[in-house]
């Protein structure tokens, strides 16, 4: 499980070995500053993190490559601005690999790069079959998003941008996720796009889906009233003049206050609300298992037979995905969070070593809510022929970073001779799903 062998924390990233290497650990920065390579010789990652990357998008961080390039030798890349720090990584026990920067860094500057001769022409804002918000230009680009909760939008600033004379903007419709878009140029250095989600739907965060491309997943949950697009490109006069030209964006001033206060991603609190979370998903596959069995695949269906039964005894369900597509792990956390949601239930498949096909079994794992991760294993044990490796508690970030009871689900080793098996069986993910759905029923009305 990725979530446990690759975590982001307080200005430190933790990363989990199969076994830490015998030599001090090789660190080289590129000439142009945008990537730092950690040379782990004598280390192992383990599967769920080899030959992928995964987005961080905080602190300077754009993303971070995993590469095995041989049995004793590892390698970790960190894609990063040109004025990001250097960072460090050292050993921690046994099995672990801590990254920190070398001095301190500030989280509000981390994706504000140095003016450039050359500014990111804004090619295209485009809406993906309805689920994701795609920003392109014609060299590489970057920028932060964040939730704006007294406006009930969300703010995207791509610094050393600007637009064109006319921009290329998605048609939208009343069954768009995206009731109302702005695409502003906020000032002669920065674009903002302002995005008010329809009512109902939920978004990701903001990555980097190639280096001229930024994205923004979103899901709908229901239709909407008819959209707005609008662009906005101010004469220059109209810039403002603050003295500052660092690229720095911490004093744009508001955007346009013409959007409704109310948080469109809040639920009503007219009933109980259910967030399903199946990990993973797009381009993080989660653990692989015998014959390349992908994680994601896997516990998918589960989490949308989850649903429908919690849909048909009335409860209010939220999923952080209900297709392939990737959400961050603040994503995740961040939609249940802002629902008001009272249960958070995140389902997974497990992984250890190819070479060990003998472990197998279910584990139920808690930050907080060791009663609700016992509900959920004690029901799946009744009814589905799976071995019982125990409740545990950890310290996953969706189970640290969520608001209400949480519980982590752990199906079945994909590594596992037999537990691979039998989670490719619709059938078997069938009783999986009834069984957990159960638990979570019993939960409620036992505790809520």
């Amino acid at each position: 499980n990725s979530y446990a062998d690759f975590q982001v924390t307080d200005k430190r990233m933790f990363v989990r070995l199969n076994n830490r290497g015998s030599r001090r650990i090789q660190a080289n920065r590129s000439e142009d500053r945008r990537r730092i390579e950690f040379v782990l010789d004598g280390a192992n990652l383990p599967s769920s993190l080899t030959g992928q990357s995964f987005a961080v998008n905080r602190y300077g961080v754009g993303q971070v490559e995993f590469n095995q390039e041989s049995r004793s030798n590892a390698r970790v890349v960190l894609n990063v601005t040109p004025e990001s720090p250097d960072w460090s990584a050292t050993y921690s026990g046994i099995s672990g690999l801590v990254i920190v920067p070398r001095e301190d860094i500030d989280d509000s500057q981390a994706f504000n790069y140095p003016d450039s001769p050359n500014r990111a022409i804004i090619q295209g804002v485009e809406l993906i079959d309805n689920a994701q918000l795609s920003i392109s230009a014609n060299i590489p680009i970057t920028g932060r998003g964040n939730w704006n909760e007294d406006n009930g939008v969300y703010e995207i600033l791509i610094p050393n941008a600007q637009l064109p004379d006319r921009v290329k903007g998605p048609k939208l419709t009343s069954n768009s996720t995206i009731s109302r878009l702005r695409i502003r140029q906020q000032d002669e250095k920065t674009v903002l796009i302002l995005v008010q989600p329809a009512s109902g739907v939920k978004l990701g965060e903001l990555y980097q889906k190639s280096n001229n491309t930024l994205a923004l997943n979103l899901r709908s949950l229901q239709a909407s009233a008819p959209p707005v697009l609008e662009v906005t490109v101010p004469p220059p006069e109209d810039y403002p003049d603050n003295g500052n030209d660092s690229g720095n964006n911490n004093n744009l001033p508001p955007p346009d206050n013409d959007y409704p206060s109310n948080n469109s991603n809040t639920v009503p609190k007219t009933g109980l609300v259910v967030v399903i979370d199946p990990g993973h998903g797009g381009k993080d596959p989660g653990t692989i298992g015998i014959g390349g069995v992908q994680e994601k695949n896997i516990i998918l269906p589960v989490a949308l037979e989850v649903t429908r039964i919690l849909e048909r005894q009335g409860i209010k369900v939220i999923m952080t995905r209900d297709s392939d597509y990737f959400v961050s792990l603040e994503g995740r956390t961040q939609m249940a969070n802002r629902a008001g949601a009272d249960l958070f239930i995140s389902i997974h498949a497990n992984a250890i070593n190819l070479s060990r096909p003998e472990i197998n079994g279910l584990e139920v794992y808690y930050f907080e809510s060791r009663r609700l991760a016992e509900t959920l294993q004690r029901n799946i044990l009744r009814s589905v022929d799976v071995g019982d490796r125990g409740v545990r508690q950890a310290r996953f970030f969706v189970l640290r970073n969520s608001k209400m009871p949480s519980a982590l689900v752990e199906l079945g080793y994909l590594t596992g001779s037999v537990d691979s098996e039998k989670l490719q069986d619709p059938s078997y993910r069938s009783q999986m799903a009834q069984a957990i759905a159960r638990g979570i029923i019993e939960y409620i009305k036992q505790n809520l």
